[in-house]
């Protein structure tokens, strides 16, 4: 064979390999198995290639037909309602496939006048309770706990699901998934298409439910080019209801409920029982050899850090929760320690959030504290010693009484990316430097940056370069208040160190700077101590703008 025989030879080789799609097929068969599913893609190269993939949900008894031939039982269309004229009356029908078989993607076609629009199911996004990401065109499952899940990735003109999520669907519908695809490849070809034969196969397994042709054919509208057609099925069987996870069957197994540290025995080892509460006391008699359903379990403060960082969710004086999805009572009155009610973390804690609490468990170091103890046990309204919670009230406070005696507040609201800045300033969780720097950034994003400068010098001259506290200074000395120069050195102070170790931590000057302001004080010992001097200010402005509503009002 000469050289360039050889050559052709090969490449003739090639263009039956791509003939044959083989990658393909074995992609197409494994389409389900894995984390994602390809529920629709279109693809086109004008003249080599083109084809597409679907999805349709079918009932449990259409099995054997599905199988019966390798045609799609749904057109890309289906799914828009319309009207039906049998000639004896004229009716309303939301799918020309129903009930035998539903798409869970539903092709809007505007032929040309607009772009064609892709919609999901609004059955499948409402009982998964699928949320879409205007910006990506993502949807994401917001699950029980508040957290957001990726379900449904686009890109391009392909459309992908979790898997886990589709066969939870089609467990709570008791549907079948029938998968589809067909893929066109083409070439150039004189040849007699008889030395092609063993291109051309079908297979039709009812054990794995799946079926597939390829044939050859040739385009009569181009001399000398040829195509071969895959065509497949596969079903994806609906997994038995309860594994949907939907109320009503979404109990959790007695066996599923982990266990916590609730003491330590003679021996210093730690004592742990399940946070079951059908498995723990009660005063009235309930599993009297287990421990009571109010046994207080401990956890480092820092258990509470993904809550503080995300805007999902709020973390209060004695609360935790997210919107209005779920909620727990914690004592986080203690500057050392957080805890929860042992049969509280079972009922009101996330199932996917347990494994996050239990890494942060620890032995009980300590009590809760009196008013955590007051508020449960003897029902009194009492306010916590915490300096982060004094903090908030007198600040959210302050505002108040602010704009009761001029009409605005002395902060502006938080928006945009500082949005949640209030709920995320924190007694810092631990020792680390990223913890100190990024609450020294967010009490002066709150004190300083947030003053209503324009408001502040109402009704005063303009001073040229005057920034944000030397408005408030001339203001306040306006107005005869008494702590000016005590309140504005602690502000400066504050926004000082912001600038100073915050934004610029990692030169020696910043650092040595932080050294001298923390002499021997911990990082959470430091900040303890700046909150409550900003505390006590906020206390004073406070009366201060009491009396002059007093004032104005007499």
């Amino acid at each position: 064979m000469s050289l360039n025989s050889a050559v052709r030879y090969e490449a003739f080789d090639e263009s039956v390999k791509a003939l044959r799609q083989d990658a393909l097929k074995d992609s197409f068969f494994a389409n389900g198995d894995g984390p994602w599913t390809v529920i629709y893609d279109e693809w086109s190269i004008k003249g080599r290639a083109n084809g597409g993939q679907f999805i349709a949900l079918s009932q449990l008894n259409m099995r054997e037909r599905v199988m019966r031939d390798v045609g799609w039982d749904i057109r890309k269309g289906e799914g828009i309602p319309g009207f039906v004229d049998d000639g004896a009356e004229v009716s309303y029908f939301k799918s020309g496939s129903l009930p035998e078989f539903e798409p869970l993607v539903v092709l809007q076609e505007f032929f040309g006048v607009v772009p064609d629009e892709v919609n999901i199911s609004e059955d499948f996004r409402f009982l998964m309770r699928l949320w879409r990401d205007p910006k990506s065109r993502n949807y994401y499952e917001i699950q029980e706990s508040g957290d957001k899940e990726l379900a449904i990735r686009i890109s391009g003109e392909k459309i992908e699901v979790r898997t886990p999520l589709l066969k939870r669907y089609l467990a709570a519908r008791q549907l079948d998934a029938v998968l589809y695809i067909d893929s066109n490849v083409g070439m150039d070809y004189d040849g007699d298409l008889a030395n092609l034969a063993d291109i051309e196969e079908e297979s039709f397994s009812t054990e794995s439910l799946t079926c597939f042709s390829r044939y050859v054919w040739k385009d009569r509208s181009q001399s000398g080019r040829i195509w071969t057609r895959f065509l497949a099925k596969r079903i994806i069987k609906a997994p038995p209801r309860e594994k949907c996870r939907i109320w009503p069957w979404d109990k959790v197994p007695a066996d599923e409920y982990p266990e916590f540290i609730i003491a330590e025995d003679e021996y210093g080892e730690p004592v742990r029982w399940t946070c079951n509460p059908d498995k723990l006391g009660n005063y009235y008699g309930k599993n009297p050899d287990a421990p009571h359903y109010l046994t207080p379990v401990f956890f480092k403060p820092d258990v509470l850090s993904r809550y503080y960082d995300s805007d999902d969710y709020e973390v209060r004086d004695a609360y935790l929760s997210c919107g209005q999805l779920w909620g727990v009572s914690l004592d986080n009155g203690c500057l050392d320690y957080v805890s929860v009610f042992l049969g509280d973390i079972g009922r009101d804690i996330p199932q996917s959030h347990w494994d996050h609490w239990k890494a942060h468990n620890i032995a009980p170091i300590g009590r809760m504290s009196d008013a955590a103890i007051r508020r449960s046990f003897f029902n009194q309204s009492v306010e916590s010693g915490n300096p982060e919670h004094r903090f908030k009230r007198a600040y959210r406070d302050l505002q108040d009484k602010w704009e009761g005696a001029w009409g605005w507040r002395l902060h502006r609201h938080a928006e945009e990316l500082d949005a949640g800045v209030f709920s995320r300033l924190r007694i810092p969780v631990n020792e680390s430097e990223a913890e100190l720097r990024a609450q020294l950034h967010n009490l002066a994003l709150i004190l300083v940056d947030l003053l209503n400068e324009k408001s502040l010098i109402q009704g005063m001259d303009r001073v040229s370069g005057e920034r944000g506290l030397d408005k408030l200074k001339r203001f306040l000395e306006n107005n005869e208040y008494e702590y000016v120069d005590r309140d504005i050195s602690l502000l400066r102070k504050v926004q000082q160190m912001r600038s100073r170790i915050a934004a610029h931590a990692s030169g020696s000057g910043g650092r040595a700077f932080l050294e001298k302001e923390l002499g021997d004080r911990s990082h959470r010992e430091y900040l303890v101590e700046l909150i409550e001097e900003s505390t006590q200010t906020l206390l004073d402005l406070r009366r201060f703008a009491m009396s002059q509503a007093s004032a104005l009002g007499g």
